[in-house]
């Protein structure tokens, strides 16, 4: 099945834009969000949590804390849709980064000889 006005013989790809919006310019004019694209989801929400708690940068460019992330499918050159995919603000993410519980990561290290036992045991069943 085709899409309409897709040609099928130009490259598909998605991107992930991470939508930085900023404090409002002189006499209250909305301005334009900073635009960053990740090519994948979870590198664009991992920078998406971090730019939700920047405060002012090292330029003095102030934003406002929130910040989206938006799934884009582009078609050779062209952007044929826009999806948001998440909406976080500093609340969000001061809540992800104190109460979410990651484990240690001496908790998720393996050691050698338990690798090896692993791939040997995989060996002999023929992987």
């Amino acid at each position: 099945m085709r899409a309409a006005g897709i040609n099928q013989n130009r490259e598909q790809r998605t991107i992930y834009e991470v939508r930085r919006y900023r404090e409002s310019g002189e006499k209250g004019r909305e301005r334009s969000p900073a635009v960053e694209a990740f090519a994948g989801l979870d590198r664009a929400r991992l920078a998406a949590l971090g730019y939700a708690l920047d405060g002012p940068t090292s330029t003095g460019e102030r934003f406002t804390g929130r910040v989206e992330v938006h799934r884009v499918l582009e078609v050779g050159e062209k952007r044929v849709s826009t999806e948001l995919v998440d909406h976080l603000d500093e609340r969000v993410a001061f809540r992800v980064l104190n109460e979410l519980a990651l484990p240690r990561a001496d908790a998720l290290s393996v050691s050698v000889e338990r690798l090896q036992e692993e791939a040997n045991r995989l060996t002999r069943l023929g992987f």
